[in-house]
């Protein structure tokens, strides 16, 4: 008996047989019938359900079986403090959907899961991180994915047994664009709750950037002077809302800062990045001159 009337046969033993079973699954070996050694001599026959179609294939015995493509995904790396606006394009570049679509899903607090203190706004909650989600995924369960393990990195960290959760995340998301490395961010953090503690202006450039919708290290005078929330030249206490999306370290350094004085920090060696810290306006001004020469 020739293959083609072997196979002919085969499916037509088939047709009487239950349905098929789940998609990507094989089909069990089915008892052999009328055919006995022919049957593994003259081919293997393989039975793949795809949808409702079975498509067959005719393998020699030494031919090994591939086995059954996984489901499409997308895998993506979102950064520790990158914007939503950022965090929006870079998802559209993997994915295709247009950074309107993720932009708009934003909008849809319930639907995300953000939680309460969140108001609604998905600045601060879209977790870093690698995520893998299947190319049919919508860009609301992409956001949600990583409003769920900003929540599990909250719980972990007790964020949100504290007074006023929303604040640790706003100085979070600054003392993660401020911040150079992680070992800086506790000090850092400490600067930000001492000058609040104070009463003083934060001045801070990173929050001022952001309400310019700016990027960069440079700010001018002038900058400064410009009528934004986030001037944090012009307004005291902390900006309205978390200026980027925070890493667990910056998290962890918010609920918990380094002990200290410190009032000022400077970058004294930008390139290398490298902060030092005052605790007095003399320091301070000792430190800008040193960054000046």
């Amino acid at each position: 008996m020739n293959v083609e009337n072997l196979l002919r046969e085969t499916l037509a033993d088939m047709a009487d047989e239950q349905a098929p079973p789940p998609p990507a699954r094989f089909l069990p070996p089915r008892p052999v019938r009328r055919r006995g050694v022919a049957l593994a001599a003259a081919a293997t026959v393989v039975a793949l359900a795809a949808g409702g179609t079975i498509a067959v294939r005719t393998l020699s015995p030494e031919t090994p079986v591939a086995p059954v493509a996984a489901r499409p995904e997308h895998t993506v790396t979102i950064k520790e403090g990158w914007r939503a606006t950022l965090l929006f394009d870079n998802l559209s570049r993997v994915t295709g959907e247009p950074a309107a679509s993720f932009a708009r899903a934003a909008k849809d607090g319930r639907a995300l899961g953000l939680p309460p203190y969140a108001k609604g706004r998905l600045e601060g909650f879209a977790h870093p991180g690698t995520y893998r989600f299947a190319e049919s995924a919508t860009p609301t369960e992409v956001l949600a994915a990583m409003v769920a393990r900003f929540r599990a990195t909250a719980d972990k960290l007790g964020l949100s047994s504290r007074r006023a959760p929303m604040d640790i995340v706003i100085i979070a998301s600054l003392v993660q664009a401020e911040s150079p490395t992680e070992a800086d961010m506790p000090k850092v953090a400490r600067v930000i709750h001492n000058r609040l503690a104070r009463g003083m202006m934060l001045k801070l450039d990173s929050p001022l950037l952001y309400g310019l919708g700016k990027y960069g290290v440079d700010v001018t005078v002038e900058d400064t002077k410009r009528r934004t929330p986030y001037n944090t030249y012009r307004h005291g206490g902390l900006p309205p809302g978390p200026i980027s999306n925070p890493g667990e370290a910056a998290l962890k350094a918010a609920l918990h800062p380094a002990a200290g004085t410190w009032l000022y920090y400077v970058a004294t060696d930008p390139k290398s990045g490298t902060l030092e810290f005052a605790t007095s306006a003399k320091e301070y001004a000792k430190l800008v001159e040193r960054f000046a020469g």
